[in-house]
């Protein structure tokens, strides 16, 4: 990529290559409004000036000024109104109205001044539904005699997604770092023992994390999180994703498992990276 620009709360692995990062604002700094999956819009008001002195729409107006399209917004409520301007199922939306009814849903329009609790009253649009029956056509990712464990990855309670946010809180305490689940059976055929480094390798790649001898796994599969970038669990999954949603195949990926004692090449790159945009972060003018 020629030019990444970031802009986000924390330095992510995304941000840790980008040529400009952005401060993000949190919930608490903002002003304006939040539209829910239940179509409301609610209004949100800061609680503390944003750290990093401007808004997030202060940014972008700033940003879009000085690539040359003039943005001259005052607050929140003006971008409001341009939405309901462009946006039909808005039209009728406006700062003066969330602050009377204390939040509206969309469509808020002429035809409904106060929104529309519900959407579909009388009768769908489209009819009731179609239902269509797919076929199902098995993985092509294949247990070998090079590759003959079955990996599948999951969450854990403590940590959400990638972990950007919650690594930096206290539950680290209850999932420190992301571990290889094998069966007893498993891991003395590999003469590995609990807390072991091991290799996980893959069609695709080879990472390496510590072993947790569990009978909770099934022989021959194997099973980690992704909650730590350090872990990199995308160098070993595959490509493969459903032929009908394109959802990525994370759950079958065939590998093998043996004991190490060196971290992967890319794992100390990764480290040494960080170390660096961590030192330029702290280093950076306003910080």
């Amino acid at each position: 990529m020629e030019c990444v620009v970031v802009q986000d709360l924390f330095l992510n692995e995304t941000a840790k290559y980008a040529h400009v990062f952005l401060p993000g604002s949190t919930f608490l700094e903002k002003d304006g409004t939040f539209t829910n999956a239940e179509r409301r819009i609610s209004r949100v008001r800061k609680a503390v000036p944003p750290k990093a002195g401007f808004a997030d729409w202060e940014i972008t107006m700033a940003l879009s000024n000085a690539l040359g399209y003039p943005m001259t917004y005052t607050h929140p409520a003006e971008i409001m109104t341009e939405v309901a301007r462009l946006t039909p199922t808005f039209a009728g939306v406006t700062y003066e109205k969330l602050d009377r009814l204390g939040s509206v849903q969309w469509p808020c329009n002429d035809r409904a001044p106060e929104g529309t609790p519900i959407m579909h009253a009388d009768g769908f649009v489209r009819g009731k539904g179609q239902f269509m029956i797919t076929e199902y056509i098995a993985t092509d990712e294949k247990t070998t005699d090079r590759f003959p464990l079955l990996l599948t990855t999951g969450r854990i309670l403590s940590q959400y997604n990638v972990g950007a946010q919650t690594r930096r809180t206290a539950n680290v305490a209850w999932h420190a770092e992301d571990v290889l689940e094998i069966h007893p059976w498993d891991a003395e055929n590999r003469g590995i023992g609990d807390g072991d480094l091991v290799a996980l390798a893959s069609r695709e790649g080879e990472t390496t994390l510590h072993a947790r001898i569990s009978e909770r796994m099934q022989p021959g599969v194997v099973y980690t999180t992704f909650h730590h970038p350090g872990t990199g669990a995308n160098v070993v999954t595959t490509e493969f994703a459903d032929w009908a949603t394109d959802c990525p195949e994370y759950k079958v990926t065939a590998v093998q498992v043996r004991k190490t004692f060196k971290r992967a090449e890319w794992q100390e790159t990764h480290d040494a990276l960080r170390l660096e945009t961590t030192r330029l972060a702290i280093g950076a003018p306003g910080q």
